[in-house]
């Protein structure tokens, strides 16, 4: 471990200039600088070792979508219920584009831009939950 002492010249990190300049130690305790002054702004602070290189990380595993890993939807989730409505109900055919200024009833199947096939679950005021693959969703209706 190297000691310090006043009037030493070090190289360290300046906040006002931005970057790494020389300093000059103007009080130390036990070896360690306690406040510097720049040599390019005059401007005086407290003493910051550099910091440390990060350490290299590796490269991340991509994750398997979880129905690869479970083998398939679990009969009670909303992905389940979600298949298994659309099948009996064969709701693509009778599907309506989602609008806002659209009144949506309970058991109207719609066509969302982001969330694709969805049916109407229950209305509430004017919201209604609506069933999509990816789950659950509240929507606004007219």
């Amino acid at each position: 471990m190297k000691i310090y002492y006043a009037g030493q010249d070090v190289d360290a990190p300046c906040g006002r200039c931005g970057g790494e300049t020389r300093h000059q130690v103007l009080t130390a305790s036990e070896g360690v600088p306690d406040r510097l002054i720049c040599g390019n702004c005059r401007s005086v602070h407290k003493y910051r070792a550099a910091k440390p290189e990060p350490l290299a990380r590796s490269p991340r595993v991509p994750r398997l979508p979880a129905v690869a890993k479970t083998g398939g939807a679990r009969p009670n989730s909303l992905t389940a219920q979600f298949q298994e409505t659309l099948v009996r109900e064969q709701g693509g055919a009778s599907a309506r584009p989602y609008r806002v200024s659209e009144v949506w009833e309970e058991g109207a199947w719609m066509d969302h831009p982001t969330f694709g096939l969805g049916r109407v679950q229950r209305r509430i005021g004017k919201k209604v939950d609506v069933l999509f693959q990816s789950g659950l969703k509240t929507l606004v209706s007219a």
